[in-house]
């Protein structure tokens, strides 16, 4: 390090100086002379002089200059990205490597040789190597891998030596801050970026199996609908044979039309034959010109259960939809279902296998998973408000589903009346409580909802189920429906009534608490039977009590049941836990010590303490985020109790850091652009030696103290200023 005094104001001050120090030396010798000489006015005299010399010094603005040498080699970063999108194999093989495609992480290592850069650069710049790579970043609920560019950028530019820092890589990130803030940081600090990008910039030719979402659970000897997912990024369209295979030795194949550049979604449809784990593998056959054969086959697990559905049939009078669903139920082997029929005006109620003498308690109607409430409404020989209550509060915190039927004899306007109010899915009509009749049939047109929710898939075509719909047996009667509520969902409408409103909602769900409403303003379904018995008219209600009962089964034990919105939970999303937890009498437990542990598939641990509803039905919830998809193990337990549910929860999703993705040159283009930097394509990394030579040296590094402005010199000046009067006043003068 040297110094020196640079003086900034030397032009503008001479002058001044020139006049005034002559002046000030004769001014003093002349009154020297005048004092006879006396060494006391010699002093004062020159203690005047210095302190006009010291206004004149400052008048020229000196200021001391300290220039900073640096004592060691400026160095240069290497920042290698070592990351799971480095295994795509899409780069042109090269150097050490012959022949074909290789991974982006083999044609780094076969292109670029630290060690051969930092010898050739010895003596001229200190290089240091890092890695950026995929890391399991810890953000309060899951560990998932991802890559943070921006972190280790900002790390490097902590060192005030840097001058240059390498990236080479393929751009991808998907985790922190943005890079182009640090780049322009690196910009401030005169560290330009050099970046060279790996591998493809489009994605190459290929045909890929995505992973398979299947439900919770299937049903042996149920059909299970298998979802699927083909993602094309071949330059053809192409025509070939999906097929899937169970463990249960199940084959099923359906020929698709995959457009060029597109995914392609279906369905196939398999019977599980036994309980316990099954299976599904689906496959697609490998296609001329893929470069990726290992992804046209993807497997996942389902657990096969027995059908075990509870189910409770409300009505006053047996009119003929009810003696139809009842007596189908009934010869169902997956179904348990009581009957509470009312006869109102008549002493008693009706009687016989799977019928109840009264309405159930609170602790028996728990154990519902559907209640059917037909023509029933408010009265002293049907519901109370206490039953209400009680229903009300099986779909709100149970899960349980709830279906409307009202009939001819308007019952079910009464409801208005009572706290299943905010249930209905649809507004009535109260000045028509009979509804209204036609001697002309009229049919349930469905909407556009309708048309893809599977409630009404009678047929596995939707264009052949449109034309079921069409053609099954009208009714002559329905409810007055008004408008659908908000939050409805309306599957189907009037095919010709309507209101000012639009056609009349005669189908319709809505979602309450955690079960769900359906509304049927009808009773005519059982004309459907004509001709092929309960071949379609059964079908639909067993697809609405299995979709209410979807929930409570999603994962129940005898004492604790789990479940979760959405139905199929997404990586990176909000999803929210339900715990219905009985206590050892098999009442619902009032409040308690509620905790799920969650394993996810890298084998990270997360627990959540459930809160407890302000309800009387034993129900707890959380909220959890999974940040890694696959199964995760869900660990229930109370600790009031000491029981424990083990469940599965599958979180579908693709993971943030994975191969297959193309590269991404415009990220790393920009950081090389903001920072002032240089861009090396591919086989360019031989010119990245003489660019990192022709970078100027860093400028000296000039520390400069102002001392005209410093406080040290005013206090100087203070200081002969006090003795100059003091020592006036000494010698007599005034």
């Amino acid at each position: 390090m040297s110094w020196g005094i640079e003086y900034l104001a030397v032009d503008a001050a001479r002058p001044l100086a020139l006049v005034v120090a002559p002046i000030a030396i004769v001014l003093s010798v002349v009154a020297w002379r005048r004092s006879a000489y006396r060494p006391a006015i010699l002093g004062l005299e020159l203690l005047r002089l210095a302190m006009i010399a010291l206004v004149l010094f400052a008048l020229f603005q000196p200021e001391r200059v300290e220039i900073e040498t640096a004592d060691k080699l400026p160095k240069v970063a290497v920042l290698l990205d070592d990351s799971l999108s480095m295994q795509t194999r899409d780069a042109l093989s090269g150097g050490a490597v012959a022949g074909g495609l290789i991974t982006r992480a083999e044609w780094l290592a076969a292109n670029f040789d630290l060690q051969a850069l930092r010898e050739s650069l010895a003596g001229r710049y200190e290089v240091v190597g890092s890695v950026l790579s995929s890391a399991a970043v810890e953000d309060g609920f899951d560990p998932v891998a991802q890559t943070n560019m921006a972190e280790p950028l900002a790390r490097l530019l902590e060192d005030p030596d840097l001058r240059a820092i390498v990236m080479l890589g393929d751009g991808d990130w998907n985790a922190g801050g943005s890079p182009a803030e640090v780049a322009m940081q690196s910009r401030m600090k005169n560290v330009p970026i050099l970046t060279s990008v790996v591998g493809s910039r489009t994605a190459l030719a290929d045909i890929e199996l995505l992973p398979l979402e299947l439900p919770a659970f299937a049903l042996v000897g149920k059909p299970l609908s298998v979802p699927y997912a083909i993602k094309s990024t071949m330059d053809r369209d192409l025509r070939f044979q999906v097929t899937l295979t169970t463990s249960d030795e199940e084959t099923v194949t359906e020929e698709v039309l995959v457009a060029a550049q597109s995914i392609f979604e279906g369905n196939l449809n398999v019977n599980p034959s036994e309980v316990g784990t099954l299976v599904v593998t689906g496959m697609v056959p490998v296609q001329s010109g893929e470069v990726d054969e290992g992804n046209n086959q993807a497997s996942a697990e389902i657990e096969v259960r027995e059908e075990s559905l509870r189910v409770l049939l409300i009505e006053s009078v047996p009119r003929w939809e009810y003696r139809y669903l009842r007596n189908a139920m009934v010869r169902d082997p997956g179904v348990d279902v009581d009957c509470l029929l009312f006869h109102p005006g008549l002493d008693g109620v009706g009687g016989g296998p799977h019928y109840i003498d009264s309405f159930p308690s609170k602790e028996q109607l728990a154990e519902y998973d559907v209640v059917f409430l037909g023509d029933v409404g408010l009265g002293p020989d049907e519901l109370s408000l206490e039953e209400c209550r009680l229903i009300k509060g099986l779909v709100a915190e149970q899960a349980s589903g709830l279906i409307l039927m009202p009939g001819l004899g308007g019952r079910q306007n009464s409801l208005f009346e009572t706290e299943l109010e905010p249930l209905l899915p649809v507004e009535l009509d109260l000045a028509a409580p009979h509804g209204y009749g036609s001697e002309v049939a009229a049919q349930l047109v469905l909407t556009e909802a309708g048309r893809k929710s599977s409630l009404t898939k009678l047929a596995p075509d939707e264009r052949l189920n449109a034309d079921l719909w069409d053609n099954l047996p009208g009714f002559q009667w329905h409810a007055a429906a008004l408008r659908a509520r908000g939050g409805s969902t309306v599957l189907a409408v009037h095919s010709s009534r309507d209101d000012g409103y639009g056609r009349l909602p005669l189908l319709a769900t809505r979602n309450f608490g955690t079960g769900k409403v359906l509304f049927m303003g009808t009773d005519g379904a059982w004309r459907w039977r004509e001709g092929i018995e309960d071949k379609i008219h059964y079908r639909f209600w067993r697809q609405v009590v299995r979709w209410m009962a979807y929930q409570r089964k999603m994962n129940a034990g005898e004492s604790m049941r789990l479940y979760y919105t959405p139905d199929r939970p997404g990586v990176r999303s909000l999803t929210t836990l339900y715990a219905n937890v009985m206590d050892a009498a098999g009442a619902p437990l009032a409040g308690g010590d509620v905790s799920v542990r969650i394993e996810s598939p890298s084998g990270h641990v997360s627990r959540l303490n459930l809160t407890a509803d302000d309800g009387e039905w034993g129900l707890f919830r959380g909220i959890f985020r999974a940040t890694e998809p696959g199964d995760h193990t869900v660990v229930l337990t109370c600790r009031e109790t000491g029981d424990q549910l083990v469940s599965t929860v599958h979180f579908a999703g693709a993971a943030l850091e994975r191969t297959g993705k193309p590269a991404r040159p415009e990220v790393m283009a920009e950081l090389s652009r903001i920072s002032r930097g240089e861009v090396l394509l591919g086989s360019d990394l031989s010119r990245l030696e003489d660019s990192l030579r022709a970078l100027e040296d860093p400028p000296e590094v000039a520390r400069r103290t102002r001392i005209w402005s410093h406080p040290l010199l005013g206090a100087v000046m203070i200081l002969l200023m006090a003795c100059f009067w003091t020592g006036r006043k000494l010698v007599g003068r005034f």
